[in-house]
């Protein structure tokens, strides 16, 4: 007979160890640090300097490839890089979002 957490225990290690909660925790928490070192490297490169948003929308989806292949490896590792992933589909689509909601407001 174990202890009467031990129940309990097991289903917050089981939302907490769930990808899905591991890639939004990975969005919010890992991506500031990880975006703007590959950001540096972007800048470096002419024609993706000149198009943030495209460029940040092609490194997503190269970085959703790369996750891809890892995930089937390592679903925890596969759900932080999703998460990085996401945050840089997210950065990509934000101005367009912006340019829209702003443009309905006026």
């Amino acid at each position: 007979m174990g202890l009467p957490f031990q129940k309990g225990s097991k289903k917050v290690f089981d939302v907490v160890g769930d990808t899905a909660i591991i890639a939004v925790l990975s969005a919010s928490l890992i991506s500031p640090m990880v975006i703007p070192k590959i950001n540096s490297v972007m800048d470096s490169i002419p024609i993706l300097k000149n198009h943030k948003s495209l460029s940040a929308g092609l490194m997503g989806i190269i970085i959703f490839g790369i996750a891809k292949s890892v995930g089937r490896k390592n679903k925890i590792i596969g759900a932080v890089i999703i998460g990085i992933a996401g945050a840089f589909i997210l950065s990509a689509v934000l101005p367009l979002y912006s340019s829209i909601t702003t443009k309905g407001a006026n």
